[in-house]
């Protein structure tokens, strides 16, 4: 794995830690970490001179008093307010606010207030928080929030966890990581909490890190050529795949319509349609290119079937779902083909590709949206276990899982593509790609990279008012890059 494009977990880093400081003493990394979060809140905001550092009861607190001497020693006027007025009980900590009031700092307590700033540190909660804060913890994250200051995390923004409760998150306008870069600041909510994501490695010897593997590896734009390299100037439609895409119940037929415009545009070679007869004369229309019938379905003819945009889930839909998958072929599965698999105890073949969003998760796992949002990481290893083959679970920082496989973050992607109709386009790239040689992994790594890196593209003018068709010319470009 590329050590660059890797991120991890929290049992990593912290065995990151413990042989880091095997090696290097008790207090450097401590020493370090605080050193380099106060010359990033000095290059940050550096006319900044009215300096409140939260602080906490462990080394994340230890980190705070670190930076708040630090600042002290430079000139700044420094408040330090602790969660509650006792010592910490963390020992590397304790002894860093010693070393923080021998240098003249005072340190107070919390009492429901902070005080005037031009920046704020946020040093009360770092990785190893497990489910709500404290209602003490909970109050001054609430009180940062309100402050009105720029606010410089430490590590991660304190509320951020592995597997966040319905918990208050501090707002950060900067995050200096420490040590490792973290898989849980970069999807779901916590993206929105982090501001601008910088990463201090703190010099830790290069054998502390062996046998410390990551949890998932970053995806960004850059990755695209691996996946489509040029094609051959004597190569002809029948080599670039045969995509079947099956969808469009009555009222629904735009969603088909998208996901076949999709394929065409990912570089499918052939694309049919299956859909109401009502919706055919509208297709030919918009996607002349394809060919659309409302006769029986020949998976035989595919490469790929795509299922799910505008199926229904009544008996039309179910019919069309069992056919596709009785029919052995490789499935693209979507929308409501993954709520009628969420009725049943039904694994797909492991030369399938799910894309469900996190309503459809949710109901696939028998569990609430909220709690698939909490923990995306563990939602995708639950999808992956559940259908047995590759999973894109879409949203804030799209996740690709498969069995066997180091799961994949897109690093791309954002707010414009939170309208309907984009995951129907998705489903019809993931299509193109397998039809065109891609295994499944490789196919969803590549598809939700090229969704979200042409969502980005058409996002230009605005995240609001874009429309899933706006995505097509973005994907052709993209598409060869």
């Amino acid at each position: 794995m590329n050590d660059d494009a890797a991120l991890f977990d929290v049992d990593s880093v912290r065995r990151l830690e413990s042989a880091a400081r095997a090696t290097l003493g008790a207090g450097v990394l401590m020493e370090r970490a605080g050193q380099a979060a106060w010359r990033t809140l000095l290059d940050t905001w550096p006319d900044a001179h009215r300096i409140v550092v939260a602080c906490g009861p462990g080394g994340n607190g230890g980190d705070g008093y670190v930076l708040a001497r630090h600042a002290i020693e430079s000139g700044r006027a420094v408040r330090v307010v602790a969660r509650d007025a006792g010592e910490p009980a963390h020992d590397e900590a304790r002894a860093a606010r010693e070393r923080l009031l021998g240098a003249g700092g005072r340190v107070e307590a919390f009492d429901g207030h902070l005080p005037e700033a031009d920046a704020l540190v946020d040093a009360v909660l770092g990785i190893g928080l497990v489910g709500a804060p404290s209602p003490a913890a909970a109050a001054l994250i609430e009180a940062i929030n309100a402050h009105g200051a720029p606010v410089l995390a430490l590590d991660v923004p304190s509320g951020v966890a592995e597997s966040m409760g319905a918990t208050p998150v501090v707002a950060a306008s900067r995050t200096i990581e420490f040590l490792l870069p973290k898989l849980m600041l970069r999807t779901g909510a916590a993206l929105d909490a982090c501001g601008r994501r910088s990463l201090a490695r703190l010099d830790v010897p290069a054998d502390a890190t062996a046998g410390i593997d990551g949890a998932a590896i970053a995806l960004d734009a850059t990755a695209l050529e691996r996946y489509l390299p040029p094609r051959q100037r004597d190569s002809h439609k029948g080599q670039h795949g045969r995509v079947l895409c099956v969808g469009g119940d009555t009222g629904s037929g735009g969603a088909i319509l998208l996901t076949a415009e999709a394929a065409l545009r990912a570089g499918a070679g052939l694309v049919r349609v299956h859909t109401r007869t009502e919706h055919v004369g509208a297709l030919l229309a918009r996607v002349p290119e394809a060919m659309a019938a409302s006769t029986a379905p020949d998976a035989a003819w595919a490469d790929v079937v795509a299922v799910g945009p505008g199926l229904g889930q009544g008996d039309w839909g179910r019919r069309l779902l069992g056919d596709m998958l009785a029919s052995r072929r490789p499935l693209v599965v979507d929308a409501d083909a993954l709520n009628l698999l969420a009725a049943e105890p039904t694994a797909l073949s492991g030369d399938c590709v799910a894309t469900p969003h996190p309503g459809e998760a949710a109901r696939l796992l028998g569990a609430s949206i909220g709690e698939v949002q909490r923990d995306r990481p563990g939602a995708l290893h639950a999808l992956v276990d559940r259908l047995r083959c590759a999973v894109i679970l879409k949203g804030a920082g799209t996740l690709v899982g498969a069995p066997g496989r180091t799961p994949a973050l897109i690093d791309a992607g954002g707010p414009a593509l939170a309208s309907g109709g984009t995951g129907d386009v998705l489903t019809g790239v993931v299509a193109a790609l397998r039809a065109q040689g891609l295994a499944p992994f490789e196919a969803a790594c590549a598809s939700a990279l090229l969704h979200a890196a042409a969502g980005d593209a058409a996002a230009t003018d605005g995240v609001r008012g874009l429309r899933a068709s706006d995505l097509m010319p973005h994907l052709r470009r993209l598409a060869n890059p």
